[in-house]
């Protein structure tokens, strides 16, 4: 059985004050009920403001990216799984997109997703696309709790057994399955990121990162990254998943979040003790 995760509070300030770069999920280690808090996005100002580098890993929509990278006080956001990284140059007002698949991969993997939609939603018509699917350039969503009533387990299992006959990858969110073709996933985007931005590989860089999210999606970051932190909200499906994060916060969502950041903070400010 894996290790519970230990308290945040645990957390050595040593690390705090080593960290350089924070890695992120949104949807429900960000929000709490579909919503960005205001302390959630109060907690990444002050983080940016002391010389992080925030960097958004979420299953949200290119159109989001693009959003999330221009307006808010983070480095870039890696989307729809890891298939794509946006960063806003501020000093040469310039958006930098950058594909971990070709034009020409994206447009043959856009069949299969067309399929696998179709089937969905024939032989399970409960489910619904979700609604940031226009905005979407190579995942297919398919909603189950977030504008939907809550899916049984058993029509989410029905929708994986048919991603899987249809040889597409898929990760479930909180809210969410997410499907795609090809080699990409949350993992390989932040390599891609640390590759372009430092020309380093994670294991160089092991006490400068962390990782925060919610879900059991993010595990294979939770595994990868030496220091991540989970949310309260994550704590019914750690029996379900092989790697935890290391540390775990007392609150839930958005306030897990600001519980973190603060942590975060105060400990990287503090002197003596390490």
């Amino acid at each position: 059985m894996a290790p519970h995760p230990q308290s945040i509070n645990s957390i050595p300030a040593l690390i705090c004050r080593s960290l350089e770069i924070i890695f992120t999920d949104l949807d429900d280690t960000m929000t709490t009920g579909g919503m960005l808090l205001a302390g959630s996005f109060q907690s990444l100002w002050q983080m940016h403001e002391a010389g992080l580098e925030l960097v958004l890993v979420t299953g949200r929509p290119a159109g989001w990216c693009d959003h999330l990278a221009r307006m808010w006080p983070v480095a870039a956001g890696i989307g729809e799984n890891g298939a794509f990284c946006f960063s806003y140059n501020r000093k040469k007002k310039k958006m930098e997109r950058f594909y971990l698949a070709s034009e020409s991969e994206r447009q043959a993997a856009q069949k299969g997703l067309d399929i696998i939609k179709k089937r969905v939603l024939a032989e399970v018509p409960a489910c619904r696309i979700s609604a940031d699917q226009a905005y979407r350039i190579s995942d297919l969503a398919i909603d189950f709790c977030e504008d939907v009533p809550p899916l049984s387990k058993s029509d989410i299992s029905r929708i994986c057994r048919i991603i899987e006959q249809e040889k597409a990858q898929y990760k479930i969110s909180s809210i969410h399955i997410n499907c795609w073709f090809g080699d990409f996933d949350k993992v390989k985007g932040v390599k891609s990121y640390l590759k372009r931005t430092r020309g380093r590989e994670i294991s160089q860089l092991e006490d400068k990162m962390l990782f925060t999210g919610d879900s059991p999606n993010d595990e294979p970051l939770f595994e990868e990254l030496e220091h991540s932190i989970g949310m309260a909200n994550i704590i019914p499906f750690l029996k379900d998943i092989s790697h935890p994060p290391r540390y775990i916060t007392e609150k839930e969502g958005a306030l897990g979040f600001q519980e973190a950041a603060e942590i975060i903070l105060e400990k990287r400010n503090s002197l003596g003790a390490l």
